[in-house]
């Protein structure tokens, strides 16, 4: 899930961007000073001075000025300044968006969509990102081309989000392709062509979007749509594994383990392991007991080998040689301190709830 605050921070610098040229709306008369009765809000705005900026930006945003109103959302979704309140923070993007503002359809589809605000639904937030989308806002079009993929808000439809994650794609929007990417991958929505998939993640990861570089670090180890590269394969693991993605920390380790792409490092392979482990990749937990038990690359602990295999067993790994091997080592000492040991990692990791 995108983080909201962040999708909402960043149309508030938007916002500020645009300062000089904002104009006034809804019948809101210009300054004849500086010709934009927004300008002392958006000054303290900038400044951090949220409170100024609130009460120079409401009455303008009551008399129907966009940039005011889009100001309001902000401060109130993010709590700049006041308690956050996403139902206030609705309702001036509301207004704002029912003026046919881009950003504020945007901004109330988030919402709609992941703020449990009043009136919020998949439906709702749907219509909102098509709304901003057909006026080319780019991260409207790939949430909206998320919801053509998945079927959410109304009906699933692989071609439509396509077009969609197309157009935003082209203008950019690594989000989309990332997701384009995917899409040429497995052949939906798009023909299946590994050549496509790999330019797509390349773009996507040359712009910081991780889960390309770790998609695209697949490709290049295995040779797949594009030349294999085990060098830049590991180069892309290590811009994802960096960015917290498991798959790709799990991938980095193994490069390290076995020398591909990088010089061979026991420890390094450890230490990328025990990252991927903590954040729940079964595989990793696997090979993290691995290393333990024979203490390659860090301290033998049999009791660490034994939680470690415990946990990537609950994830669905079956590691019998492992587990034969370390079995004449395990003393009922080591079972109770294990057991201590996944009680205190079940409280910190509880399953994610089923309504979710």
């Amino acid at each position: 899930m995108r983080s909201l605050f962040l999708a909402i921070a960043v149309l508030a610098s938007a916002m500020l961007a645009s300062a000089g040229s904002a104009n006034a709306q809804g019948g809101q008369a210009a300054s004849e000073s500086d010709g934009n009765p927004m300008a002392p809000a958006l000054e303290a705005y900038g400044q951090g001075r949220f409170s100024d900026a609130l009460l120079v930006a409401t009455p303008l945003a009551e008399k129907g000025n966009v940039s005011a109103q889009l100001m309001l959302g902000s401060i109130y979704n993010n709590g700049e300044g006041v308690k956050p309140d996403p139902d206030e923070a609705a309702r001036w993007f509301g207004k704002a968006a029912a003026q046919g503002d881009a950003s504020a359809q945007y901004a109330l589809g988030m919402l709609l969509e992941y703020g449990s605000v009043e009136g919020s639904s998949p439906e709702a937030a749907r219509r909102q990102f098509e709304a901003a989308a057909r006026q080319g806002h780019l991260a409207a079009q790939t949430e909206l081309g998320m919801m053509f993929t998945s079927g959410r808000g109304g009906p699933k439809d692989l071609a439509q989000a396509a077009e969609w994650f197309e157009k935003a794609a082209g203008k950019g929007s690594s989000n989309a392709q990332y997701y384009l990417g995917t899409f040429y991958a497995a052949g939906k929505g798009k023909p299946r062509d590994y050549g496509e998939a790999a330019r797509y993640f390349a773009m996507a990861a040359d712009s910081g979007q991780p889960q390309a570089s770790y998609q695209l670090g697949l490709m290049l180890q295995d040779g797949v749509g594009i030349g294999k590269d085990t060098t830049a394969a590991a180069r892309r693991f290590k811009d994802a594994a960096e960015r917290g993605v498991p798959g790709a920390q799990t991938a980095l380790g193994f490069a390290y383990l076995g020398g591909d792409g990088v010089d061979k490092n026991d420890t390094m392979a450890a230490k990328w392991f025990t990252e991927a482990a903590v954040r729940g990749d079964p595989m990793a937990q696997d090979r993290l007991a691995r290393l333990y038990f024979l203490g390659q690359g860090v301290t033998r602990d049999v009791a660490a080998a034994l939680l470690w295999l415990t946990l990537a067993e609950r994830g669905g790994i079956e590691d019998d040689t492992l587990k034969n091997a370390m079995e004449p080592e395990i003393t009922p000492e080591i079972r109770s301190k294990v057991v201590s040991e996944l009680e205190k990692w079940e409280a910190a990791n509880p399953p994610a709830s089923q309504g979710n």
